[in-house]
């Protein structure tokens, strides 16, 4: 019994840490039975874990053994908690619960001090012996109730092959875990789509969380495996490096400055998928972008875009500046219009044309913002920004943003197409054209973007997405900076007239068509 130890060791039981590196026992990669120990990407995590996790990972690396190990520490000294663990699949479930939870609770110093219930296979409920319990549960769907913590395991590949239960686990489950609480979602990559690939990169680009309802996102690549990396001997290195396999990898070598016993160890894994690439970006990722380089060709060069110096800006309720306005300069504004529902956001993309190398100085973003309203924040931005002519897409929502712009903001200074329609109208048409312009400038360094957010979505950018048009509900991160940005940058060809006028400026100058209009 507890009331029999000594009281050092009372003490010792006090401590969570000292728990989880005495008490539990785990298989290794070989299968032999060890002693659980926090390795360096659990370390990582465990220190730098929020309400609300998103887990992009390498193969390997365990984070499933560490949710079962610290959730069932929690329930043996935690009473009246719950934690849940969903799985991919439900053969899945019953093997973790199998292997992990039995395994760790089989071989618990202190399990006779605990009542065990096993009313069901993959469910263990404790009895504290004083009216409360707690317990652990394994399984492939959310339950109806509420949880201390929630984690679920692989969501990528649930999201891939059944949408309708990411769907369920996100609406359901996730909801059923107070904000005292905890949820982790971690998985692998499985392509540039689905609810995984959406919430990763929306929580990656929103960075650290300011509420415990926002999430963090969290990446660890195959480097953070010392285990194996330690593996590899120095004659291995030497074959490697002598072999004519290391000419297809000294390039990437470089890229990532891996070290020579990194890019032996990378080059074994390429070997143990079979010499497949894009399974071996996928499962052992070098960097978050490259793991979801699987399905589909990006449209921008990843070498190329990390040329670019990426800034922090100065954040300004939902604006960044990047520059402040100066004296002479043209300014064009672009926008791209959403619903204001949570899905997509409304954005918009400032550039300077005047330097010889044009730039984006100040981004804005905003999900949940009405387009009527949108056009006041358009306003304030091209304001400020020396009256920048401003061009917003007129699909869809796009309408509602232009007729209150036009109520608000110098008419000659929006966008007028051919037909003396306010506003852009992107079509597939027009949409290969606008963003393979703005990727040769890219390509042939011809612009400057600092802005991370912009160019986050600039490396998850498709060529496939070119052909798509319709607005997907199922998705919850699009492409509404560089939508914008590309907007913005089609009206590189309109050139002002800036008349200073005393101690500001404003522009005395009309778009090339305004001008003929003007001459009739």
């Amino acid at each position: 019994m507890v009331s029999d130890l000594r009281p050092e060791d009372k003490r010792r039981l006090k401590d969570r840490e000292w728990r989880l590196s005495h008490f539990y026992k785990i298989r290794d990669k070989e299968g032999k039975l060890i002693r659980f120990v926090k390795n360096a990407a659990q370390e990582d995590f465990e220190k730098k874990k929020h309400n609300r996790n998103i887990i992009l990972k390498s193969r390997q690396l365990g984070f499933t053994t560490l949710e079962i190990i610290t959730m069932l520490d929690d329930a043996l000294f935690t009473k009246n908690y719950i934690g849940l663990l969903i799985a991919q699949d439900l053969q899945t479930a019953v093997d973790i619960f199998g292997n992990k939870v039995e395994l760790a609770w089989n071989n618990f110093p202190l399990k006779d001090i605990y009542e065990v219930n096993r009313d069901s296979a993959r469910q263990m409920k404790f009895d504290f012996g004083d009216k409360t319990f707690s317990s652990v549960v394994v399984d492939s769907s959310g339950r109806a109730g509420t949880f201390n913590r929630l984690h679920i395991t692989e969501f990528a590949q649930v999201a891939k092959k059944y949408s309708d239960k990411a769907r369920e686990i996100l609406e359901g489950s996730i909801p059923a875990v107070p904000l005292t609480g905890r949820v982790d979602i971690e998985s692998t990559a499985a392509g540039s789509e689905g609810r995984f690939y959406d919430m990763f990169w929306s929580a990656f680009d929103n960075g650290e969380p300011s509420t415990p309802a926002h999430w963090k996102a969290h990446f660890y690549n195959w480097q953070w495996d010392f285990e194996q990396l330690n593996r590899i001997t120095p004659e291995a290195i030497k074959d490697f490096i002598k072999s004519k396999d290391y000419r297809l990898f000294e390039d990437y070598q470089k890229q990532h400055r891996l070290s020579e016993k990194e890019i032996t160890h990378y080059y074994y894994q390429w070997l143990s998928l079979e010499k497949n690439w894009a399974s071996l970006k996928q499962e052992y990722p070098t960097t978050a972008y490259e793991a979801f380089e699987a399905s589909g060709t990006k449209l921008f060069d990843s070498i190329i875009l990390s040329k670019f110096e990426l800034r922090e800006g100065e954040h300004k309720g939902d604006w960044i500046y990047y520059e402040q306005p100066k004296l002479g300069h043209y300014y064009t504004l672009g926008a791209d219009v959403a619903e204001g529902v949570g899905q997509d956001s409304s954005a918009c993309s400032i550039w300077d044309f005047t330097p010889t190398k044009p730039r984006v100085v100040a981004i804005y973003r905003n999900n949940r913002i009405a387009p009527d309203l949108f056009a006041y924040e358009i306003k304030d931005g091209a304001e400020k920004y020396g009256m920048s002519f401003v061009a917003v897409e007129r699909n869809n929502h796009g309408h509602s943003t232009i007729s209150n712009l036009k109520k608000i903001y110098p008419n000659h200074l929006i966008y007028v197409d051919e037909k003396e329609q306010f506003g852009w109208q992107t079509n597939l048409v027009n949409k290969p054209k606008m963003f393979y312009d703005f990727n040769t400038a890219v390509n042939n360094e011809l612009i400057d973007v600092c802005s991370k957010e912009l160019v986050s979505e600039m490396r998850r950018y498709d060529r496939e997405n070119l052909d798509i048009r319709v607005f997907n509900d199922e998705a919850t991160a699009h492409w509404d900076l560089l939508t914008a940005a590309v907007i913005g940058f089609q009206m590189k060809d309109i050139r002002p007239e800036v008349k200073p006028t005393g101690g500001s400026y404003t522009p005395g100058w009309v778009s090339k068509r305004w001008n003929k209009q003007n001459k009739k």
